[in-house]
């Protein structure tokens, strides 16, 4: 399958602002670093590097949806300041599968 590129000529995202805030909303740990975001990512059948989660991160940051603090040379936390915004279906799933010990795709 070929991803698709944008005016620029660069790939397009293949993960939207909602799945990564996502991502917060169900790890127990307020602060998340890159990796664990991608892991939590993956977690929900979303395959994307690092690299990619870290831009959209940034992105997020300059638009205030998520904040971060540099814990060293290389290390960095991020946390969301916003709530992704569930569709009513979503939802209900998200109540339904709340206790359940396994992740699944929503």
């Amino acid at each position: 399958m070929s991803r698709s590129r944008d005016e620029s000529g660069r790939f397009e995202s293949t993960i939207t602002d909602q799945q990564l805030l996502k991502v917060f909303d169900y790890e127990d740990d307020p602060v998340l670093t890159t990796a664990e975001v991608t892991e939590g990512l993956g977690r929900f059948g979303v395959d994307v590097t690092t690299e990619a989660v870290r831009r959209r991160l940034d992105r997020l940051a300059e638009e205030g949806a998520v904040s971060k603090k540099q814990f060293g040379a290389r290390a960095v936390g991020w946390w969301a300041e916003v709530a992704p915004t569930l569709s009513t279906e979503t939802a209900a799933r998200v109540t339904e599968r709340r206790d359940a010990d396994e992740w699944s795709e929503l």
